[in-house]
């Protein structure tokens, strides 16, 4: 939800033709200082610390050290809304998408929002943990700086590694409609997942259908991140799995049907074709070029591959009352 300190913002643009000096410092005085100098950013889409520390001396009216603006530039950095490119920052996330990193009245409202915004949810009620909204919007935001980057197959295998129920070893095989299917390397087969949310917002970064088993190229980029975020140590991925199972105690990720896949690896071709579980007739075949190295679990080591899929997850809640689920009870 947009807040309404930014719909005002918005309407002045349009309409009140007030200066961007008297609109930030209207932003100085409802929210903060550091947010109206990032929405300034973002107007200009980017700027200079010379032209920042003029523009930070008008909003707050009086001339202030340089190394001040340098040291909100530097909290902007870790905060990862804005990157340094050369002697330029520049803004990675629209105003209205980040009120709530700036302003302390909202923030508590703001992480439980954070999560919905981050998967594009509306009019859902449910009340959201702080933690598990914290990390969704940190790994989002991680993969939008990857795609502004260009590095969409990074970007994928992060949000594979923690919107999705993976574990680090184990890839995403095909994306269809609002299901995920993915092998399931402890118990040696394919499950399925559904995800209306996660689906779309993949939609909106841009990604399409189809065999997803590409982003494995790129897991030792996605790898780094993980534990950046995380940052447990060789529990971060135990970290980073449970924000599936967070998801689906929210009813986010849900269980979803069975399906028998095939899989063929004919030349440089990867032929995979879903069937009904029950009818064996075909629903879909999909084709794709894979030119790099080997293939990921079942296909390591074989050129051919059908069993079941399994419309469930592997882990059940009531046997892991310390692990996955109970990083999520609600937290307030």
């Amino acid at each position: 939800m947009t807040s309404n300190v930014f719909l005002r913002t918005r309407s002045n643009d349009l309409g009140e033709r007030t200066s961007l000096i008297a609109k930030l410092r209207q932003l100085g005085r409802e929210v903060s200082i550091q947010y109206a100098l990032y929405y300034y950013l973002w107007i200009r889409r980017g700027s200079s610390l010379s032209r920042l520390h003029k523009v930070y001396n008008k909003v707050v009216g009086r001339v202030i050290d340089p190394n001040t603006v340098r040291k909100q530039l530097k909290i902007l950095e870790r905060k990862g809304v804005i990157k340094k490119i050369g002697s330029h920052y520049i803004p990675l996330v629209e105003p209205g998408e980040v009120l709530d990193l700036f302003d302390a009245k909202r923030s508590r409202a703001g992480r439980r929002g954070a999560l919905k915004r981050s998967l594009g949810i509306k009019r859902r009620k449910t009340q959201v943990p702080l933690g598990l909204s914290y990390y969704v919007r940190k790994v989002v935001d991680e993969a939008k700086k990857l795609i502004a980057k260009g590095d969409r197959t990074a970007a994928l295998d992060l949000l594979v590694h923690t919107l999705l129920p993976l574990r680090e070893t184990e890839a995403l095989w095909l994306w269809r409609e609002n299901t995920f299917i993915y092998w399931n390397s402890k118990s040696r087969n394919f499950r399925a997942v559904e995800s209306e949310e996660i689906a779309e917002l993949l939609r909106k970064l841009g990604y399409r259908e189809g065999i997803m088993v590409f982003h494995v190229l790129a897991h030792g980029r996605a790898k780094k991140i993980i534990h950046r975020i995380f940052n447990r140590g060789p529990h971060s991925w135990t970290w980073a799995r449970s924000v599936a199972y967070g998801l689906k105690e929210l009813e986010l990720l849900r269980e979803t049907t069975n399906y028998r896949i095939q899989i063929k690896s004919v030349g440089n071709e990867i032929v995979l074709t879903l069937y009904d579980f029950y009818t064996k007739l075909r629903i879909a075949e999909y084709i794709t070029t894979w030119i790099h190295r080997e293939l990921p679990e079942p296909m390591k080591n074989r050129t051919f591959y059908m069993g079941t899929v399994l419309g469930k997850p592997h882990v059940k809640q009531e046997i892991e009352v310390d692990n996955y689920f109970s990083k999520w009870r609600r937290q307030h």
